[in-house]
């Protein structure tokens, strides 16, 4: 479901007709406050969906440019912010976590500020987007590697988005001259009160890869039982999605599975 905008800046910015000579540079992020009303845990995914000039530039992008974190109730823990895929024309980048129940979380998106960017006398950092929000359905191993809804039935949240921001002197080294600001969004629902639909479960999709890999899958260079739940259901969705079903690549495969302690066994019923 639909949250809010959002807005990432690092700039010098003054209202018109001031002079940019005056102008101070901001530092500009998004904040959402939710709470998990529920008596259990979940897993959230939240979706950040950025818009982008044509051509590309790469101080319009998250990539390299933000931070996710999390604070529940303690010291901020960073999360991880991964985008869809590699290009420079990427325009979705998600993060994950986990909320107990009736717990609060605050989850921040903020302009990761290097060295490099705060000494920039007109820095042009300029970022911004939607977010979602989803409850992504969550990997089973037993009794079969499949996806599954984290619930049979909406799930209840709290949410509350806003922009924070600092201006900071033109002489970054005074730091006795900050100057906060902090403004609600509009949440897209019109209700601090939602409800988020679970993403339903499902067999693991499967990418096709290539038949001559089975020989090195089949001598893994790592301990198997130390992955997570995920990472072994993908190991062996990949296996499972290259099987040409002739006796040679059977017989890669079960001793694959065999190494893998995993009780499964293929034949060729033809």
């Amino acid at each position: 479901m639909e949250v809010s905008t959002f807005e990432l800046l690092v700039k010098r910015i003054a209202p018109p007709p001031a002079a940019s000579a005056i102008a101070r540079r901001v530092v500009q992020g998004y904040f959402l406050t939710i709470s998990n009303l529920e008596n259990e845990a979940f897993q959230y995914t939240l979706d950040f969906y950025i818009s982008l000039p044509n051509p590309p530039n790469s101080n319009r992008t998250l990539v390299n440019n933000a931070v996710v974190l999390i604070d529940v109730a303690g010291a901020n823990q960073p999360l991880t912010l991964t985008p869809t895929n590699a290009t420079v024309s990427t325009t979705r980048f998600s993060t994950s976590f986990s909320l107990g129940a009736r717990q609060t979380a605050s989850v921040q998106l903020l302009p990761n500020l290097t060295p490099a960017l705060l000494a920039e006398t007109n820095p042009d950092l300029e970022v911004r987007g939607f977010v979602e929000i989803r409850l992504p359905a969550i990997f089973r191993r037993a009794p079969l590697f499949r996806r599954v809804p984290q619930s049979n039935r909406p799930v209840k949240v709290l949410l509350n988005p806003e922009i924070r921001g600092t201006f900071l002197p033109n002489n970054i080294t005074n730091t006795a001259d900050f100057d906060q600001i902090n403004y609600p969004l509009a949440l897209a629902s019109g209700n601090g009160l939602n409800q988020i639909e679970p993403e339903p479960g499902g067999p693991i999709l499967i990418n096709p890869g290539v038949i001559d890999r089975l020989p090195q899958l089949g001598q893994l260079p790592f301990d198997f039982t130390s992955l997570s739940e995920v990472e072994q259901a993908n190991i062996l969705a990949e296996v499972m999605g290259q099987i040409d079903p002739n006796n040679d690549n059977l017989q890669n495969v079960n001793q694959l599975l065999s190494n893998l302690n995993i009780p499964i066994r293929m034949n060729n019923a033809s």
